[in-house]
């Protein structure tokens, strides 16, 4: 009787269990892949921060902005031997203006608080 009992919650018990497993796995590729950052600032200028540091492939940036109507003016890297070592493609303004999102790929070299720095500001084209 035991056997039974054992034989009938077994299969269900392996099948939750691997359903979980595919959804954490399914949930942390996703998580990889994609990150929102926060531009801080005012409603004429503001700056992101993102990391570059141990690489990135392919990984699709979405920077929340603090108005509409910017333009990107510029970019810093820290540290400065990270120059370079990153590239930044398929970059456009969403949502009427208020979303700045681009593809960042980056040499897994980079240091540990490798960063770059976005930099907007209103009413302004990049050079």
């Amino acid at each position: 009787m035991l056997q039974r009992v054992r034989a009938r919650y077994a299969l269900p018990l392996v099948l939750i269990a691997a359903l979980l497993v595919a959804a954490l796995a399914s949930g942390t590729a996703g998580a990889a892949g994609n990150q929102t950052v926060k531009c801080v600032g005012s409603a004429d200028f503001c700056g992101a921060t993102v990391s570059i540091a141990g690489g990135a492939s392919n990984k699709v940036i979405t920077v929340n902005l603090t108005d509409t109507n910017f333009s990107r003016v510029g970019i810093w890297v820290i540290p400065n031997t990270s120059k370079g070592a990153f590239s930044i493609s398929k970059a456009s303004f969403r949502l009427g203006g208020s979303q700045y999102r681009f593809t960042l790929n980056a040499v897994k070299a980079n240091p540990r608080r490798a960063r770059i720095i976005l930099l907007f500001s209103a009413g302004t084209k990049a050079g």
